[in-house]
This record gives C-alpha cells, structure tokens and sequence, in this order.
C-alpha cells in the first residue's frame, strides 16, 4: 500500500503533469493573457504534451527500451528540454505576454542547470522536487502568501521519492533548490536578453 501511494504520488508529480496544472490554473483564474491567446494550447504543447510523450516512446525507441528505468529517465529529460527550448523560441519569435516568456525561462533554466549538475558534477538532483519548487515559486511570485500551502506539496513528493529509493534527501533538496533558483532567475531579468 504504501509504495502503490508513492508511485500515485510520483506520476501526479510528474514535472509535464505540473506543468499543465500550473498552466490551466494561470488560464483559468490569474492571467488574460492565456485567454485572449492560443498561448495556453502552445504552452500545454511545448510543456506537458512534448514531454510526456516519453513515457510511450520509451516503449518503441529501442535504444531507450533496452535502457529500463534509465532510458525512460533519459528520453524525457531530452524531450522536455526539446519542448523548453524550442517553447522558449517560439514565445521570443511570436512575442508571447511576458508572464509565458517568464514560465518558459524558468523551465529552460531549470532543465539547463538540472542538465549540469547531472552530467557534468554526476549528482542526481530531483528533476520532480525541481519540477514542483520552480511552478510554486512562481505561483507565489503571481499570488503572494495564498500560494505558501502549495509548498506542502513537496514533503509529499520527497516521501514519495525516497519511499521508492529513486533520490537521497540531499538529492531532493538540490533539485527543490534548482526549481527555486531557477524562476526567481527567469522572473528577475528580461528573460531572453
């Protein structure tokens, strides 16, 4: 029971399954933006659809099926980087409201930094407690002390991630850390300079 609870917790937090609660909850009660636009189709595209098309590739891409557990992790790193890049470029060429430039920044700097840290320092940060830090952070920077109690989220997910031994508590607060870090940068400067 308590590891079926942890993988519903872990597929609920799924960074593309955040994502597209983060965007439809802008869309539906914070930002006209979204509503006088298509940007919030783009965004669920290039943030949720994109990325989460791994988890059926992953059965078909050879290369990534014969990798397990880690193929998976691989080839939706690769596409959610792929949507955050090429979200952010649509949204500069297009001229999207600042506040979809601001959430595309934020997931491409997340996914840059996470990125680094992985390959290059070879520290496994949480790509889930970052893909939850990062969208209530920004969350509280659009509504202020109402969106504290999303932050109760993440002692779930931290739960949930150790419960099925896939990050350490040091892990887990490095990639919270990366989410934070990540959108206090994308809202503090021009975006994409």
């Amino acid at each position: 029971m308590k590891v079926k609870l942890a993988k519903l917790i872990s597929i609920l937090t799924v960074v593309p399954i955040i994502a597209f609660f983060l965007i439809t909850l802008l869309y539906y009660n914070f930002h006209l933006e979204f509503r006088n636009s298509s940007w919030y189709v783009y965004s669920l595209f290039f943030l949720t659809i994109l990325p989460i098309m791994a988890y059926p590739l992953k059965r078909i891409i050879p290369v990534f099926k014969n990798q397990g557990r880690d193929g998976e992790r691989k080839l939706a790193f690769i596409l959610a980087v792929i949507g955050y890049v090429c979200g952010s470029i649509f949204a500069v060429i297009l001229k999207a409201p600042m506040i979809v430039q601001k959430i595309f920044a934020a997931y491409l700097y997340s996914g840059v930094i996470l990125y680094v840290i992985n390959k290059f320092i070879h520290f496994k940060a949480s790509g889930h407690a970052c893909g939850v830090s990062g969208p209530i952070t920004l969350l509280y920077s659009i509504l202020g002390t109402k969106a504290l109690w999303f932050y109760l989220i993440l002692p779930l997910v931290f739960w949930a991630r150790m419960t099925l031994k896939r990050h350490k508590m040091k892990e887990l607060i490095a990639g919270t850390l990366v989410g934070i870090f990540s959108t206090i940068i994308a809202l503090k400067i021009n975006v994409f300079m």
